[in-house]
């Protein structure tokens, strides 16, 4: 048996599960994602799992544990280096759903997959799609759920807002020491100030436009005012109203 590619962690009492498409996905993200993203990926996998272990909901719950650290590592297939890999029209959650749905589907074709059926994949796909939308994901699957926790967990950390504060400073350390950080917080900024500047439709109906707002599209500050006049134009409430004034005249 190969070794796996996944540290220990004790103190967790974190196991990643590896098996040839984790191990396979991992070596995917690597080859097309920042080392610096990767690690957040692994992190975010991390923190599900520990979350899985002690929340009661999903220790409960027959987690289907290989889509929720499939989906944690392959969150982030939309910030890929390889350009070529990402849409010009589509928010960077749905590259990254489409992607990795995609890469399961062809390791599947290929042997290294099996037993992904369109009710897995679509697991997949919601859980990725929805990463950065927790007042839809929280009421979704409960894999769903846990991939969306382990996310939000590696920006807030212990800080994270679940009843009794599952997440303690040691584990939290533990995970971190293992996935170093790399300037991640630098990282986030210059990728979705980027969307803002090169993606932009993509960014009004959501929060990746509030940094454009926050740091400009250079995320030096470049640009700030205007994107925030942009912004305002295409709020969706004022274009919702504006739709129904111009339903107006064919009322009846």
């Amino acid at each position: 048996m190969s070794q796996s590619p996944f540290p220990a962690l004790p103190l967790c009492q974190v196991t990643f599960p590896s098996n040839p498409l984790i191990n396979a996905a991992l070596a995917y993200s690597k080859e097309h994602t920042s080392e610096c993203t990767v690690n957040h990926c692994l992190r975010a996998a991390a923190f599900a799992l520990l979350l899985a272990r002690k929340l009661p909901p999903l220790a409960a719950a027959n987690l289907d544990v290989e889509a929720v650290v499939l989906s944690s590592i392959l969150h982030d297939m939309g910030w890929s280096t390889t350009k070529s890999l990402l849409s010009d029209d589509k928010r960077f959650e749905v590259d990254g759903a489409n992607i990795a749905r995609d890469f399961v589907k062809s390791s599947t074709a290929a042997g290294v997959a099996e037993g992904w059926d369109k009710h897995r994949l679509q697991l997949l796909w919601d859980a990725i799609a929805l990463h950065t939308t927790p007042s839809i994901a929280h009421h979704k699957e409960p894999e769903v759920f846990a991939t969306n926790l382990g996310i939000l967990a590696d920006f807030l950390g212990p800080n994270v807002p679940i009843p009794g504060n599952p997440i303690t400073v040691d584990e939290y350390k533990e995970i971190v020491r293992a996935f170093p950080r790399l300037g991640f917080s630098d990282q986030v900024v210059d990728i979705l100030c980027g969307f803002c500047r090169d993606k932009q439709d993509t960014t009004f109906d959501n929060f990746v436009s509030d940094f454009g707002k926050i740091y400009g599209l250079d995320g030096k500050g470049a640009g700030k005012e205007e994107w925030a006049t942009l912004c305002e134009e295409k709020n969706i409430a004022k274009g919702l109203m504006r739709g129904l004034e111009g339903c107006k005249q064919w009322d009846v």
